[in-house]
């Protein structure tokens, strides 16, 4: 199989719908989310998988990423990518750090920022052996799937999806769960809710998927021993530096 075949069904930024009928998804949205067994802790803001880039350590591929929204080489664009290296976590870097500096944030990101999350979450796979493993727990033939439905931001359907109907079910049933196990310790009855809720799946799921799309795409880099299909040039175009140092990016 030739490179391009590998990755040929998978286009990012294209809005996809995953029917649960007929398309395999593995669905999550939080980092301890447990799905057919499967600790689900795949998104950026998950802890637990730091790695070396550019020289420095990354506690996240959130932290890394949000950096490159910053990232024109500047005195001040240094300051801020410390500032939100700084953080505790992905969540703390989006959360408290990013929020503060919103208004700065390149004009010109959103042209390169699929192609940067690409690289990014690659450079996650290159540097720890256990997101590697990770991916691999999920079947090749199986499309990872990041629940947005309830996300605020303005990025929802860039990089997962939507799927009201299923969030609503669930919903309910938490509220089902809580009222028959009232006497249940408040961790043994978030797992079961966490195992219960996540086993509701149906109807279609509908957003651009991106997180998800970019997933599966390392996942058959590393599968198929290759390499993502990063366009680079694109990138070397946008002048990205990281830390004071501009990044030259090659296959």
């Amino acid at each position: 199989m030739s490179t391009t075949d590998i990755f040929s069904n998978i286009v990012l930024g294209r809005t996809e719908n995953y029917n649960i009928d007929t398309d395999k998804v593995i669905v999550f949205k939080n980092v301890d989310d447990i799905v057919d067994g499967i600790l689900c802790n795949y998104s950026n803001m998950a802890g637990g998988f730091p790695f070396t880039f550019a020289g420095h350590q990354w506690k996240s591929s959130e932290v890394l990423y949000l950096c490159g929204e910053f990232s024109r080489g500047t005195d001040r664009d240094k300051l801020i990518q410390e500032d939100i290296r700084s953080a505790t976590s992905g969540y703390a870097a989006k959360r408290f750090k990013k929020a503060k500096y919103k208004k700065e944030v390149r004009g010109d990101f959103p042209e390169f920022r699929l192609q940067w999350m690409l690289y990014v979450v690659w450079q996650k796979c290159l540097g720890n052996a256990d997101f590697r493993k990770k991916l691999l727990e999920v079947p090749e033939d199986t499309m990872f799937v990041e629940n947005t439905t309830t996300d605020n931001g303005g990025t929802a359907e860039v990089w997962g999806c939507r799927n009201k109907q299923v969030v609503e079910a669930r919903k309910a049933l938490e509220k089902e769960l809580k009222a028959a196990h009232s006497d249940m310790k408040k961790k043994d009855l978030d797992k079961l809710i966490n195992v219960e809720t996540n086993k509701i799946q149906f109807g279609t799921w509908t957003g651009q998927n991106n997180i998800g799309k970019i997933l599966k795409i390392c996942q058959k880099a590393i599968i198929h021993n290759t390499v993502p299909p990063i366009d680079c040039d694109l990138l070397n175009r946008y002048d990205i530096y990281i830390l004071g140092q501009r990044l030259t990016f090659k296959v």
